[in-house]
């Protein structure tokens, strides 16, 4: 049998004392006495007091749920580290990918860009990030000024979350992965709402590049500002990446609405909503909204066990 581990030297106690809505977490300096572990005459007079708080989805759902039918057909958050590069290239791409298949449709589907980091917030599109879009013929939005993922809020507001790569799935899932655990009443599935983009690309939508843990990444072409005609070049390049997942995302999107809009007319005409489609995509079509048929279409692709939180995995 193996030996216990020996306690650090000098450790801190730690206590945890619930306080409304927070946890206040107390680290103790020094060696741990029968008075410190005694929360009731915890002397913390040198204590070390860091606050966790955390909000939870509740309220935007009840936002949402107060909107109804003013609510846009879908929402799609495009989100990346900064902010600034691939998710504005992404929702301009995907702007013009969607309108070239159905103006209709891209006159319904509102699309925004949200960072995972803070150090950016406010900015506007990289000049580099600009350039490349004015080489390809894509429009970025008027004014864009990034903002940071409220993951109460944007996870319940968007239909779907795409990420750029395994980075910024980390981060968005930190958080939302959480919600899932706690709410312990009706279907939640929060984290099923983050793909990453690249799973859309033809070119890396094989069985092997979904599980592979970078397949389907778009990396940050800006990650270390090497500057000059090489980070030039490698933002053209995570552009094209960017550009041929935006057309699978648009063709995913048109026959999502296409089997919604068949939904609808079965529904007026009488017939059970869910005929002709199986799962949670056909009974969310009731709704009415593309945006619920859109998350279920999203939620029925293809499951990736790193994706899921490992709270969250099957035993």
């Amino acid at each position: 049998m193996a030996a216990a581990a020996r306690p650090r030297r000098n450790s801190a106690p730690c206590t945890t004392v619930s306080r409304g809505r927070s946890a206040v977490v107390v680290h103790a300096m020094g060696t741990s006495t029968p008075q410190q572990q005694d929360a009731g005459s915890l002397d913390v007079s040198g204590a070390v007091v860091q606050p966790s708080f955390r909000q939870t989805p509740w309220a935007a759902e009840a936002a949402v749920a107060a909107a109804g039918g003013d609510r846009a057909a879908a929402r799609i958050a495009f989100v990346s580290e900064s902010g600034t590069c691939r998710c504005v290239l992404a929702a301009a791409a995907f702007r013009a990918a969607l309108a070239a298949r159905d103006p209709r449709l891209a006159g319904l589907v509102e699309v925004e860009c949200r960072a995972t980091k803070d150090y950016c917030l406010g900015d506007g599109p990289e000049l580099l990030a600009a350039r490349v879009a004015s080489e390809l013929g894509l429009e970025l939005a008027q004014g864009y000024a990034a903002q940071q993922f409220k993951e109460s809020r944007d996870i319940v507001d968007f239909d779907v979350v795409l990420v750029m790569d395994k980075f910024t799935a980390a981060d968005v899932l930190r958080e939302v992965s959480v919600f899932d655990t706690i709410k312990t009443w009706g279907k939640a599935n929060y984290s099923s709402k983050v793909r990453r983009l690249g799973e859309f690309n033809p070119a890396a939508a094989s069985a092997a590049a979904k599980k592979d843990l970078g397949g389907a990444d778009i990396q940050d072409a800006l990650y270390g500002n090497v500057g000059g005609e090489e980070e030039l070049e490698a933002v053209r390049q995570a552009a094209a990446a960017i550009q041929q997942s935006c057309d699978g995302l648009a063709d995913f999107l048109v026959t999502v609405d296409q089997r919604h809009q068949q939904q609808q007319q079965q529904a007026q005409q009488g017939a059970d909503g869910d005929a002709g489609a199986g799962g949670e995509a056909g009974a969310l079509a009731a709704s009415g909204r593309l945006g619920d048929s859109l998350t279920a279409a999203v939620r029925e692709l293809e499951a990736m066990d790193w994706l899921v939180p490992p709270m969250l995995q099957a035993r």
